[in-house]
């Protein structure tokens, strides 16, 4: 949803919508999660002096890959979010940073879309290495056994072969 900034009022606007996650999948292109659930928003939008803050709260129920596993796990966001925005674009964006600017999110034309504040703050949620649980032990490096449902038939010493055995015998003329 598109919410052009000269139609909030004073007071400020505050919408509550749910997204099937079509929407930011269709922007992002490609996710490493799936939804279970729709996402659920509400925004607290505000403007002032060209400046547009949004404050609010995203849930949803992802369907993600454990990153030792390789499992499929369920994981749900509940995150809160306070994100400001000023006018400028892609020019302002290219300028040298300063400390108080990382906290800016420049806006093009006078409309904000609600599938692009969602898909930023889902970024900033899901974690880059999901874990299906904290103490999840992966795969053995040597069998692909999942560790997780016990011990696999390697032999406990034997090393795995590293990639760079063969360099050991390398002579250099």
């Amino acid at each position: 949803m598109k919410i052009n900034i000269h139609d909030i009022p004073e007071t400020g606007l505050t919408l509550d919508f749910k997204d099937e996650g079509k929407n930011i999948e269709e922007l992002a292109g490609r996710l490493d999660f799936s939804f279970i659930s729709p996402v659920s928003a509400r925004l607290d939008i505000t403007s002032s002096e060209g400046m547009v803050n949004v404050t609010g709260n995203m849930k949803a129920r992802l369907l993600e890959d454990c990153g030792r596993c390789l499992k499929k796990f369920q994981s749900d966001i509940d995150a809160d979010f306070s994100v400001i925005y000023i006018p400028g674009g892609e020019k302002e964006a290219e300028k040298e940073l300063k400390p108080g600017d990382l906290e800016m999110n420049y806006m093009e034309g006078h409309e904000l879309d609600t599938t692009e504040i969602l898909l930023a703050q889902l970024s900033l949620e899901v974690p880059i290495q999901p874990l299906c649980r904290e103490d999840c032990m992966g795969l053995c490096p040597r069998c692909g056994a999942d560790l997780n449902e016990g011990g696999c038939g390697c032999h406990e010493g034997a090393k795995t072969e590293s990639r760079f055995a063969k360099l050991k015998d390398f002579k250099v003329k």
